[in-house]
């Protein structure tokens, strides 16, 4: 890695930089705690950049990025952190988003996981899905749940990634480790191929499109635990996005496996802290699947999914208003703060005048 590079992510480390983006005639910049820091180091130029990319990309990521003009790919600073890296064209000229994955494995306390999601991972099949918007934590959530498998049980664990982010040792669990473009062309292929090496435990790192989604629901439904992430912003949007990728004449088919194989949906998003702005807390609705739920699946009835959250308070589950209210009361977040974070700002205003917390 160039020298110059490395010093850059080393700054954004210890700046406790969750992303470094670097681009031409600009210094490099680093996003802490959700906000842009620009530092005051001299712009980047075009040469530099080149030189960045020279130093990092492996000749078929480099063939990738003259076909494609994007590439996602990895990087290490030996001593610091590893890297998941966006590089692009932006006005012509290279671009690049660091996003800093630590060596550190998360634990399902360092991420402060509750009990009920770590309940709905120890069984032994089904899909459980983490949502949310770039940046939100669940990369990190995830490595949690698999490292606590890791601890805990003696499995067999595929995860299929765009591209690797967290390196898991074997400790109970023997991981296999397979990454977009190094080990495999494409997720739905991949995902064929780990159903024949005997895997307990799958990992997609995104469901992106029909075929992987069908074939994440058929390994769910063959006897394995399937955890996945989906860009939606609540649970009800990520059944909607599901279903709303497949045809019409396939949905029923879809739905009844959906209703069946689902464990739980946790949509998840980070908030800087009230005394703390620089540092995030993890706010998370909770979907659990019940009878009651599955029967809204099926029917399709996803705008009805807020209100059994709010009843199903006593097996755990929890609207992200509900959420959101809780960490007000515990005065980790301002009550200002949470309003973005509301799929029902209005309901959520109401929810505080009731409780005196505005």
């Amino acid at each position: 890695m160039d020298d110059q590079l490395a010093d850059i992510l080393k700054l954004g480390h210890k700046l406790g930089a969750s992303d470094v983006h670097l681009h031409s005639a600009i210094p490099p910049a680093f996003r802490v705690a959700g906000t842009i820091q620009i530092s005051s180091n001299l712009p980047l130029s075009d040469e530099e950049l080149q030189r960045f990319f020279e130093s990092t990309a492996t000749p078929t990521i480099r063939r990738i990025f003259e076909a494609r003009k994007d590439v996602d790919y990895s990087v290490s600073v030996p001593g610091v952190s590893r890297f998941r890296v966006n590089c692009f064209l932006q006005q012509g000229t290279l671009a690049f988003v660091f996003r800093q994955i630590p060596f550190e494995l998360p634990t399902i306390d360092s991420v402060q996981i509750p009990n009920v999601i770590v309940d709905s991972i120890q069984r032994r099949r089904g899909l459980f899905l983490l949502c949310g918007p770039t940046g939100s934590g669940k990369s990190t959530t995830i490595a949690g749940l698999l490292q606590f498998i890791n601890t805990s049980y003696q499995v067999r664990v595929v995860t299929l990634e765009d591209p690797i982010e967290f390196l898991f040792r074997d400790a109970k669990a023997e991981f296999l480790q397979r990454e977009l473009r190094r080990d495999f062309m494409s997720f739905p292929e991949a995902l064929r191929g780990a159903l024949r090496q005997d895997p307990d435990v799958i990992l997609i790192g995104e469901m992106r499109e029909a075929e992987t989604m069908e074939l994440a629901l058929t390994a769910a439904e063959t006897g394995h635990l399937v955890i996945s992430t989906l860009h939606a912003s609540s649970s009800a949007s990520a059944i909607a996005r599901i279903m709303g990728v497949f045809p019409t004449d396939a949905r029923e088919f879809i739905r009844d496996q959906l209703a069946s194989v689902l464990i739980g949906i946790v949509s998840q998003a980070l908030i800087p802290k009230k005394d703390a702005p620089n540092q995030r807390v993890a706010v998370r609705e909770i979907l659990l699947n019940t009878p009651a739920m599955s029967n809204l699946i099926r029917s399709e009835k996803h705008e009805q999914i807020p209100m059994f959250l709010e009843t199903g308070a006593d097996i755990g589950m929890i609207s992200m208003n509900a959420a959101l209210e809780e960490l007000i009361v515990k005065k980790l977040i301002a009550s200002d703060q949470a309003f973005p974070y509301s799929p029902d700002p209005e309901a959520l205003m109401t929810r505080l005048e009731r409780k005196g917390l505005l």
